[in-house]
């Protein structure tokens, strides 16, 4: 039984995710150039220990963190994950209190990630990664022997695309099956990945087989530089982002929503909404986006207001980097959060 009225909006939504999961390292740094110095100064004289470094490890990758807050939202979710015996074991440990969870298993290797979390100039997040099995995974085994789940989802998630050397493959193969769904895309880290932009961004101006594109901040720089528009500022202000937003918009002829610590907005057939984020101070950054892209497409397929839905994805995500408990997050402070600018549950 739902234990908040949250968790009842979603019901009957089947969503599907896929198909990245890592063992995540979590390690705080609080001071980049100190630690580098220290690493190098242990190097000169063999090794050594550097101690007082606090360290988290949890089961992630996007595909996971964002099946896990669709679950925990009361969407009737099916993960596919690439890994091992022990990955399940880990999978089924995290999931464990969810009824509303299937887990299919694609045999390979698990990604495996040590995320630096650091306040240098600002909250950054380093993540040094061994992606495993995701590195080319083109899906097909998902829809020779899986393909009735997607057919039958009303929502369709690919992650962490930048990661796939086979990952246009893998949307076409994925998103041409799933015609019925309202079909996101979360590419990840751009920055080595342009290279195969081009066959995606044809492909989607083409086949117009992309449904929804989630950026954050430096993503949307890379991609923005990559369709040639005026590149957005540092210090990045709400006019920028929302600009920016209508402008891929307009040229892939798909909603773009972006997530950022200053806010998050939709863009769709020339319309544009911002809303600000929730003051909280975080506890976590690594996740943080994967659980703001869950509640958004949730909020989208229930067809919430555009400002209602970005509310509730920056309150979930506010909830997750504040209170932050291995992966978990607390649904009363997403409630709280949208009654402290007199959004009600009742009346999204």
């Amino acid at each position: 039984m739902p234990h908040s009225k949250l968790q009842t909006i979603f019901n009957g939504i089947k969503s599907t995710t896929l198909a990245d999961v890592f063992i995540d390292r979590i390690v705080k740094v609080p001071d980049l150039d100190k630690l580098v110095t220290d690493a190098k100064a242990k190097s000169a004289v063999g090794g050594g220990s550097i101690r007082g470094i606090k360290q988290t490890e949890i089961v992630g990758g996007n595909a996971t963190n964002i099946a896990y807050a669709l679950v925990k939202f009361g969407s009737e979710t099916e993960l596919f994950a690439i890994g091992d015996e022990f990955t399940r074991r880990l999978l089924d440990l995290r999931f464990q209190e969810f009824d509303n969870i299937k887990i299919n298993m694609l045999k390979g290797k698990p990604g495996f990630t040590i995320a630096l979390e650091t306040d240098h100039n600002n909250d950054s997040n380093i993540m040094i990664s061994d992606v495993g099995g995701i590195e080319k995974f083109n899906g097909i085994d998902i829809t020779t022997n899986y393909l009735k789940i997607i057919e039958e989802s009303d929502i369709v998630i690919i992650s962490n695309w930048a990661s796939n050397l086979d990952g246009n493959q893998l949307v076409n193969e994925i998103f041409s099956a799933a015609k019925g769904s309202i079909r996101l895309l979360d590419f990840a880290d751009l920055s080595t990945s342009t290279s195969r932009l081009q066959g995606l961004m044809d492909n989607m101006k083409n086949n117009k087989i992309i449904d929804v594109i989630s950026l954050n901040e430096n993503e949307c720089q890379i991609l923005g530089k990559f369709l040639d528009l005026k590149k957005i500022s540092v210090e990045y202000t709400i006019n920028e982002i929302k600009t920016m937003a209508a402008d891929i918009s307009s040229i892939l002829g798909t909603i773009i929503d972006i997530h950022t610590p200053i806010g998050s907005c939709s863009a769709s057939n020339g319309d544009v909404e911002f809303v600000e984020s929730f003051p909280v101070k975080p506890m976590i950054l690594t996740g943080a986006g994967d659980v703001w892209n869950a509640i958004n497409i949730l909020g989208l397929k229930k067809e919430l207001s555009t400002i209602n839905r970005l509310n509730l994805a920056n309150a979930a995500a506010a909830s997750y980097i504040s209170e932050f408990h291995n992966g978990d997050f607390s649904l009363l402070k997403v409630e709280d959060l949208l009654e402290s600018r007199n959004i009600f549950v009742d009346s999204l």
